[in-house]
């Protein structure tokens, strides 16, 4: 595991909702000390510690491990399916196509 990787991610999510590491940490019930040496990278969590960094900061699991897992790529692919489903079918649709066209146009450069 990218210790560094999933720490600097932490680190992102926290900044996003605007928690400083004082305020995070103590929304997990860690301590301010422990929590920073998370985001440094210099500490794993335990799963326990983990799931409750990622409730806390309202994000998934699979975000705090971005660049830590070799199938992001499929993570990323449910989420964007996550997104089409909140959509109607010609929404959907449209959605779709415009990817496809973007897709054949990187494709030619």
């Amino acid at each position: 595991m990218d210790k560094k990787a999933l720490g600097a991610n932490i680190q992102k999510y926290r900044k996003q909702k605007g928690l400083t590491q004082d305020q995070a940490a103590e929304l997990c019930n860690l301590s301010t000390n422990y929590f920073r040496q998370i985001e440094l990278g210099n500490k794993v969590p335990k799963l326990e510690t983990f799931l409750r960094i990622a409730e806390a900061l309202n994000v998934s699991t699979e975000l705090l491990l971005e660049g830590n897992l070799s199938w992001t790529a499929e993570i990323r692919s449910n989420e964007l399916y996550k997104k089409l489903e909140e959509l109607d079918p010609s929404q959907q649709k449209f959605i779709l196509d415009t990817v496809s066209t973007l897709v054949d146009g990187i494709k030619k450069l």
